[in-house]
């Protein structure tokens, strides 16, 4: 039985790519979904950029309080809780202020994690006019160190995402707007991904002036070595080119 990559014909150059540049172009349903996640993990990454510059300046103007107007107490470890597999050790405590009971919650540090127990002792410095306002005396802490490291990851990664996709859809309308057709062949296919869901096409095409040019790029689907498919490309920088068709992009017709 045939594979459908060696039923592939050899592709015809469509007309909308005979005349000459600049083409009108629009986003297909893929870099429609682009330019939303893009826009999402940028807003997100606004947002946690306030919220961590903000909680820092908040949380360095308590511990300045703390320590210098901040009374001690004993503190009393109710519990320990790892809520994050292991990731971070939560102490909660309770201590005496004024005759009241009050309560608190902080990240125990990395140098007591193994160490700490219900029993440990726990000076608690709190703030005479708002117990409600304490904090372990000898336990530093920090903006950043209240973010679960899961999520600080995830944050990576989208800002990962913003700085990556928004060049590489750039780069690809480019090569459709102003790019030159030409046939190139395959000579390498990689597939890899759940199900084979990203394929990965290495090939060479020549140039007018007969230069052989290597490039790389995603498909849609497995081609065999050997295998012709269209490429676009710059005319000024040949090494600036994409297999198509362009997932985020689609040539509007005239």
């Amino acid at each position: 039985m045939e594979s459908e990559s060696s039923r592939a014909k050899t592709p015809m150059i469509s007309p909308e790519f005979l005349g000459p540049p600049p083409r009108r172009v629009a986003l297909t349903g893929n870099g429609i979904t682009r330019a939303l996640v893009t826009a999402v993990l940028f807003t997100a990454a606004v947002f946690c950029s306030f919220f961590v510059a903000s909680e820092s300046a908040r949380q360095a103007h308590i511990r300045t309080a703390l320590r210098g107007t901040g009374n001690e107490a004993a503190g009393k470890i109710e519990e320990l809780r790892n809520p994050f597999h292991g990731l971070k050790e939560y102490a909660d405590y309770t201590f005496i202020a004024d005759g009241q009971t009050y309560s608190g919650e902080a990240i125990v540090p990395l140098e007591d994690y193994h160490s700490i127990k219900l029993t440990s002792d726990l000076s608690i410095r709190y703030l005479p006019g708002n117990p409600a306002v304490n904090h372990p005396t000898d336990w530093e802490w920090s903006a950043m160190s209240e973010f679960d490291p899961y999520f600080v990851l995830i944050l990576l990664l989208g800002l990962g995402c913003i700085i990556l996709i928004p060049p590489q859809m750039q780069f690809e309308r480019r090569l459709a707007v102003q790019g030159v057709a030409t046939i190139g062949a395959v000579t390498k296919c990689m597939v890899s991904g759940k199900g084979g869901s990203f394929i990965d096409l290495k090939y060479d095409f020549r140039t007018p002036d007969g230069a052989l040019v290597q490039g790389r790029g995603s498909f849609q689907m497995q081609r065999e070595i050997g295998a012709r498919i269209l490429i676009l490309y710059l005319p000024q920088r040949p090494h600036q080119n994409i297999p198509h068709p362009i997932a985020a992009w689609r040539i509007v017709n005239r």
